[in-house]
C-alpha cells in the first residue's frame, strides 16, 4: 500500500513538472511575440521599409538574451514558425532581420527549419 502511495505521489509530481514546463513555454512564446511586435510591419512588408525599426532590433536583441537554453530555442523556433504562418510573415524579410539588426542568432531563420534538431 505504501509503495502504491509513493508511486502515485511521484507520478503526480512528474505531471505537475511537465505541466509547469508547458505553461512556462507558452509564456515564453507570448512574451517573445509581444517583444517582436514592433518588427511586424517590416516582417509582413506592410510598411514597405527596407530596414526594421530600432525598436524592433532592440526587442530582437533582448529576446536572444532571454533564450538561454536549448529548450528555450526549440520552444521559440516552434512559436515563431506557427506565428509566421498565421501572421503573414515574409520569410525573405525574416531571414534578413538578424543582419539588418546586427545580431547573431543561433538558429537558422528558415521556414523549413526542423526545430527538434536544435
Amino acid at each position: 500500500m505504501e509503495k502504491k502511495t509513493i508511486l502515485t505521489a511521484f507520478g503526480l509530481m512528474m505531471m505537475m513538472l511537465i505541466l509547469s514546463a508547458t505553461i512556462a513555454r507558452a509564456d515564453l512564446c507570448q512574451d517573445a511575440l509581444t517583444t517582436l511586435l514592433p518588427c511586424m510591419p517590416f516582417l509582413t512588408g506592410s510598411d514597405q521599409e527596407l530596414a526594421p525599426s530600432p525598436t524592433c532590433c532592440l526587442g530582437a536583441s533582448e529576446l536572444l538574451n532571454k533564450a538561454t537554453t536549448s529548450d528555450d530555442l526549440k520552444a521559440l523556433c516552434v512559436c515563431f514558425k506557427n506565428a509566421a504562418a498565421q501572421d503573414g510573415v515574409k520569410s525573405d524579410r525574416a531571414e534578413l532581420l538578424p543582419n539588418l539588426c546586427k545580431i547573431k542568432v543561433p538558429v537558422p531563420i528558415k521556414p523549413d527549419v526542423d526545430c527538434n534538431k536544435l
